[in-house]
Parts: C-alpha cells; structure tokens; sequence
C-alpha cells in the first residue's frame, strides 16, 4: 500500500523538526507521479532539481559507471543534492517494479523557504546533516583504500 505524502514527510530526515502545519504547506506543493519497472525517474546530469519522494516500490541509484550504488523505498529522498547546488543530477535514478513518488518542484520549494524562513533553516540543516553523514563515511571509505606512508 502507497504511503500518502503527509506520512512520507513526516517520516524521513529531510522534514525531521518541521510541525504537522509546515509539513502540510510542503506537502500542498506536491504531486504524485507514477513510473513502471524501468522507468527514469532522474537522469544523471539532467538539470532539472525538483525533489522527489519515494511513497511505494523502489528505485535503483545508479552511479557514474552504471553499476546500482543504493536503492530508494518509501519514504526516501531523491535529488537532495541539486535541489542545494543547483547543479546537473549525480547519478540515474530508475524504477525497480511500479514506483509512485511525490514530486516537489524546485521552484516551488524555494519559493516557499523564502517565504517560510523555519522551513528552510529546517530542511536546510536536515541536508547538511545527511550530506555530512555521507561526505565522512566516503572519507573512511577512501582512507581504507588508500593509505599514505
């Protein structure tokens, strides 16, 4: 069974911090999306940065050389990154099975941030939070592999 937006939201790190009033303004701007098995969702260096949602199935995250580098099920963020720096998609997101996902356009979500300065200090700092986890668990990961004398 899909998992509806608000609970979506509620539920996962980026809206960690955010009361049921602010997640239900996010959630107004949002829309549903459907993909079957195979479909792009995201395509790396695409420019577009709307953020994305997982609400039911799961997408593979394909990195530079095409091999699955993570998956994405209820209740997971897609595009996290370029939704901060604006810049092309890092990696190919595709639908593994039938996927829904709520859709939450760039513009949108700034226009809102703007407008909601909790909001954005929120979800700005749940992001810097996430791509910090992941920038030091990349560093351990590198200095396992390459050792300095």
């Amino acid at each position: 069974m899909a998992m509806d937006i608000n609970t979506a939201l509620q539920n996962n790190y980026l809206m960690q911090g955010l009361n049921v009033a602010q997640i239900s303004m996010i959630a107004q701007i949002a829309s549903n999306q459907e993909f079957n098995g195979g479909d792009t969702l995201v395509r790396q260096f695409a420019k577009d940065a709307d953020l994305m949602i997982v609400l039911e199935g799961t997408a593979k995250i394909k990195g530079f050389s095409g091999e699955e580098i993570a998956q994405a099920g209820p209740g997971s963020v897609i595009g996290e990154m370029s939704l901060i720096d604006d810049k092309p998609r890092s990696a190919t997101v595709t639908a593994a099975g039938n996927v829904k996902v709520a859709s939450i356009p760039h513009n949108d979500l700034w226009a809102l941030m703007n407008n909601e300065p909790e909001i954005a200090k929120v979800i700005l700092l749940n992001i810097s939070r996430i791509l910090t986890a992941r920038l030091r668990a990349a560093n351990v990961a590198l200095d396992s592999v390459v050792k300095i004398d």
